[in-house]
């Protein structure tokens, strides 16, 4: 294969590897909302290795992570531009790795992409990596290729590359596979480059590992002035034709608020369900969600009431979010007080999670940071008192919903 650009348009600048892992939910009564803080450290350890073994000539970007995405991009575009323009794929082998369906739709983008180029050996673009160790039922392709990386120190098998970077005996072994591994990484995209190519889109492929398998579904519902509705006075700027059109930031946020909080919840492994709480009168009766609320909502009466009947019926496992222009005019800050003042009525404003979200944010930063948090409390709410039958003596720990627990009545 030769680095010559095959995409559309201008030349993309190729990468040396795009990291692949599955996201992990918050935990449950905290606000911290970077679980993978182990994934980002990997990552950096990797780029700098991948950079120490680079050759001076090289015009290859460092390597790909979500999480260095900016916040008001379309993340989703962004993506595929990613799986388009690696080298190689590093995925972070781990039990969730194989359960969800994201990863195994970045797997299989990357690989539908070699298989567009002729490439007769794929697996060869593919570097994985023992994050935790598999259950035994799990034999994925390339485990072997996984293991190999640690030939040489037995804890890497038996604990997996997380725990030994965590652990301060193992460092030493866990910076020699990472040596290893950016070593490989740059063998391959300097010497047996594969240019640029386009991948398909993300949303239009099923998961290499369970490609029958539905997901969950999550809501989100928007509570916002359509330009038809906007009240006298507001600025229409970040309005549209229909209310999930909403941008609260249109300088910041080039898609409308619930697209940013669609791609959360897909990436905690969700299917999403968009729609205004106009045409939603019975909101996520048999599925979890959120209310993103504009306090404009409520400057009229009919949005007004309409807030209000929402908070009466609205069940524990779908929770508001108030969101705030941070240069409101004074009009405006009574209209959120008010706003706030009937969402601290719903039924889950105990829980500290509600309680934020009914606080509001003010800033696109502010909004993503929080929407996994209130994703996973929606969910646990759901799983605690949603409409399905469950055990009596109930599990050990809290599962992932299923596809029939959310399906649709």
């Amino acid at each position: 294969m030769n680095g010559t650009d095959r995409t559309e348009g201008h030349a993309q600048r190729s990468s040396y590897f795009f990291l692949s892992y599955a996201h992990s939910p918050p935990l449950a009564g905290t606000l911290q909302a970077d679980p993978d803080q182990w994934v980002r450290t990997f990552f950096r350890d990797l780029t700098d290795s991948v950079e120490r073994h680079a050759s001076p000539q090289r015009r290859l970007a460092p390597g790909f992570f979500d999480q260095e995405i900016p916040v008001g991009v379309d993340w989703k575009a962004s993506l595929n531009r990613a799986l388009g323009t690696a080298e190689v794929f590093v995925p972070l082998y781990s039990p969730g790795y194989f359960a969800r369906s994201w990863p195994g739709r970045e797997w299989a983008c990357f690989a539908k992409r070699l298989a567009q180029v002729g490439m007769s050996d794929p697996m060869r673009r593919f570097a994985p990596v023992l994050w935790i160790p598999l259950l035994s039922e799990h034999e994925p392709p390339g485990l072997h290729q996984a293991l190999a990386l640690g030939e040489f120190d037995p804890a890497y098998a038996e604990n997996g590359l997380r725990a030994m970077l965590r652990l301060p005996p193992y460092q030493a072994s866990y910076r020699l596979i990472v040596d290893r591994l950016a070593a490989r990484i740059v063998e391959l995209a300097e010497h047996e480059r594969l240019g640029p190519s386009a991948a398909p889109n993300i949303d239009r492929v099923l998961s290499e590992f369970h490609p029958g398998d539905d997901v969950a579904v999550f809501a989100v519902a928007v509570a916002a002035p359509a330009l038809a509705d906007l009240p006298v006075g507001r600025d229409p700027l970040g309005y549209g034709d229909r209310s999930t059109d909403w941008r609260a930031y249109p300088a910041d946020q080039e898609l409308p608020l619930a697209e940013y909080a669609a791609q959360v919840a897909e990436q905690l492994d969700f299917a999403v369900d968009v729609t205004g709480v106009e045409e939603s009168p019975k909101l996520a009766r048999n599925r979890p969600g959120v209310i993103l609320v504009d306090p404009w909502f409520a400057a009229h009466d009919r949005g007004l009431n309409m807030l209000r009947s929402l908070v009466r019926e609205m069940p524990a496992w779908v929770l508001p979010l108030l969101v705030l222009d941070p240069l409101a005019n004074e009009h405006a800050i009574q209209l959120a007080d008010k706003a706030r003042s009937i969402l601290g009525r719903a039924r889950a404003a105990d829980t500290q999670t509600a309680e934020r979200a009914i606080n509001g944010v003010s800033s696109l930063k502010e909004f993503v940071t929080l929407m996994p948090i209130l994703v996973t409390e929606a969910e646990r709410q759901y799983l605690r008192h949603g409409p399905f039958p469950r055990s009596k003596a109930g599990p050990a720990f809290w599962p992932r919903l299923t596809a029939e627990q959310t399906s649709r009545p």
